[in-house]
């Protein structure tokens, strides 16, 4: 066997057990008076214990036996105080060799609970808790009625989604001859305390040892105490069990035990809105490009705009040319003059073809309406020659025999 220490401070998390009592040498041990259950379920038969004050390490078993075929049922060592959570028994001896009954105790917080799973009508019967330490042993005189009633469905079984809320059910018959006290969820794998609500006055009920994310929505009085779980996450997909406790005087302890299994889904992406987003993320490329070309087009009409700038720089220049002249003014000459308003004259350019040289020009002013039929050239200034900045008459095609009278120059916003 391993050895343990005692623990006499330590804190019993498990099922809080204060039916019958017995005494004797310093020693007591107390468990319920009756446990009722369901066919197919499970059902913890509590039982706790002291011992007289020892400076002694013990070691020590706990053992369960059923008092109508005096068999045992259920022997096994403790693994000691250094066990790890949820660690089972040593040298576990059960009935038939099944492994229908498991520890859900601690020897070092004085507690030799057992859990019965997969109960049938046979399971029902009277069983007492028994203790053997090195100092002494130990045992009830009086067992703990168990109670299998016929389920007339299997184990519910409750889905959640991760994030959201979820009710675990537990419904179950009034017992008026006695006082409801208390409820208290248990998780079944690995065994631990999760939440308890205490009744008070006036109805009211108040949450002891659990957090704000578990709400008692039913009506105890009615035989509802379904609880609410909120923000579940994976960590809550386990089997439940609900202790719903009944007491009388003086001291008797009663049991209602209920079994649900949740089971909490990943939250995913709903199906439409990863559909929604296949389409959305191509048509904001699309639109990207679309925005991309336009502000290209912008820029390269802007450039287009910007010299022709230059061309009209150079066309108020003749306008404000001395007419007898055919020369354009230099350029610094051209930025420095200002076109006068084109609504109130046109500028007209008189081509000399019979000048020999070149095709040159000289510009007059008319206010009034341009000649009922004239020939037009267009005009090109040549700024890549150097020292002639003159205008010179690109004759078109259609017009090669023509002679040019007139070129019109206009300025364009």
């Amino acid at each position: 066997m391993r050895s343990l220490s005692v623990c006499l401070s330590a804190v019993l998390l498990s099922v809080s057990v204060r039916g019958h009592t017995l005494s004797a040498n310093g020693w007591s041990m107390t468990i319920v008076d009756g446990v009722w259950a369901e066919e197919g379920g499970s059902a913890v038969l509590p039982c706790s214990f002291t011992h007289p004050d020892t400076n002694l390490t013990l070691t020590g078993s706990i053992l369960w036996y059923k008092e109508e075929t005096r068999a045992f049922i259920f022997n096994c060592t403790d693994p000691g105080p250094d066990h790890s959570q949820g660690e089972l028994c040593e040298n576990v001896i059960q009935r038939d060799g099944g492994n229908r009954f498991r520890f859900v105790g601690n020897l070092t917080n004085k507690d030799a609970s057992i859990m019965m799973e997969g109960l049938s009508r046979e399971d029902a019967g009277s069983y007492r808790c028994r203790v053997e330490l090195n100092i002494e042993k130990f045992g009830s005189r009086k067992g703990t009625r168990l109670e299998v009633k016929a389920s007339q469905e299997n184990v519910s079984v409750v889905s959640g989604t991760e994030g959201d809320s979820v009710t675990l059910p537990c419904i179950f018959s009034r017992w008026d001859s006695h006082t409801l006290t208390t409820v208290t969820w248990m998780r079944k794998e690995p065994y631990q305390h999760i939440v308890t609500f205490t009744a008070q006055s006036q109805g009211n009920w108040t949450t002891v040892h659990g957090g704000n994310r578990y709400e008692l929505i039913g009506n105890p009085e009615e035989g509802n105490v379904s609880t609410r779980i909120n923000q579940l996450s994976v960590r809550d997909n386990h089997t439940y069990l609900c202790l719903v406790e009944y007491r009388s005087e003086p001291d008797s302890q009663y049991l209602i035990q209920k079994e649900t299994r949740l089971q909490v889904h990943v939250k995913t992406q709903p199906a439409q809105y990863v559909s929604v987003y296949s389409l959305v993320i191509p048509l904001l490329i699309l639109l990207l490009l679309l925005i991309i070309s336009i502000i290209v087009i912008i820029f390269i009409t802007f450039r287009k705009k910007g010299g022709g700038s230059q061309q009209m720089d150079l066309t108020t220049a003749l306008e404000r040319n001395d007419p007898g002249s055919s020369s354009i003014p230099g350029t610094d000459q051209a930025q420095q003059l200002t076109a006068p308003d084109q609504d109130s004259f046109i500028l007209y350019a008189e081509i000399d073809s019979n000048r020999t040289g070149g095709k040159r020009f000289t510009n007059s002013l008319s206010e009034g309406p341009q000649p009922d039929s004239c020939t037009y050239a267009s005009i090109v200034f040549d700024s890549n020659r150097q020292g002639d900045k003159t205008l010179r008459v690109a004759d078109s095609e259609e017009s090669e025999s023509a002679d040019v009278t007139y070129a019109a120059v206009v300025k364009t916003h």
